[in-house]
């Protein structure tokens, strides 16, 4: 499953699942251009790209500003010349954890939809053209578990991340047409910058979790939601975008594959 000569840009690639994106589509020999809010983050992960001996751009853009998506798209296609791959990795949980959806506000709602749904929906709408015009392109789309276990648990992200599975299948229909394939992953439990941050706030609402340290609290989950009993990685998600951009995945299209070690199984 090689990809030289495809050029791809991540989203949200400067930390966790995000640099394993990176990081795995580099080792397949793809060129990566890491989007992120975080100007040091990102250049890490060109770091880390630029290490496994293939080329890295580092772009700090809002996706939640569609003006913001365009640019990207544009000032990536002028660096590289084309865009073979796009994986709308970037998220948003905020700090809803536990709360009933009534007590939530519209700006909670507002920020885990900008991030999650309508910043996908720019950059889609953005790449497209190009993927037309060359008749080739991959689009994956990084939702989550969430989109099918209990959603009171963090209703807008689990309403959002939901959201972006329906975005998926549209736009893989809309663009079936023209040799591009659009599918979603949904990662599980993986122990990144993410986790340590979700972790106290899990344990302010659930006196299951009181006491534990973040580490401790994660392993908990895995050990109670995982068949496999062991937690997820970066590069399990990146070994699977790596795939489903390959000729491997040719005709895989307009689905959302799970990597949870079982959490959910449909």
């Amino acid at each position: 499953m090689r990809l030289e000569g495809k050029i791809a840009v991540v989203t949200g690639g400067g930390g966790g699942i995000g640099h394993g994106i990176c990081t795995c589509l580099a080792a397949a020999g793809a060129d990566i251009v890491v989007c992120d809010l975080s100007e040091e983050k990102a250049k890490s992960t060109v770091a880390a790209v630029e290490a496994i001996g293939r080329s890295g751009q580092v772009a700090t853009v809002d996706i939640t500003e569609e003006v913001a998506c365009q640019r990207l798209i544009v000032e990536s296609t002028e660096r590289f010349g084309q865009i073979d791959i796009l994986v709308n990795n970037a998220g948003h949980f905020g700090k809803e954890i536990g709360l009933n959806y009534l007590d939530q506000t519209e700006n909670d709602w507002e920020a885990n939809f900008a991030v999650n749904l309508k910043g996908p929906f720019f950059l889609c709408k953005a790449v497209a053209a190009g993927m037309i015009d060359r008749r080739f392109g991959k689009i994956v789309n990084i939702s989550s578990v969430a989109a099918f276990r209990d959603p009171s648990f963090a209703p807008a992200y689990a309403a959002a991340k939901s959201g972006l599975l329906n975005l998926t299948r549209v736009v893989a229909k809309d663009l079936g047409p023209h040799n591009i394939n659009v599918n979603a992953i949904c990662p599980g439990l993986l122990w990144t910058d993410f986790w340590y941050r979700l972790a106290p706030l899990m344990a302010n609402t659930n006196p299951v979790f009181e006491g534990l340290s973040p580490r401790e609290l994660f392993e908990k989950m895995v050990a109670q939601n995982t068949l496999l009993k062991r937690e997820q990685t970066p590069e399990d998600v990146g070994n699977l975008v790596v795939f489903l951009c390959s000729e491997a995945a040719r005709n895989i299209s307009g689905q959302s594959i799970n990597v949870d070690g079982g959490m959910c199984m449909r």
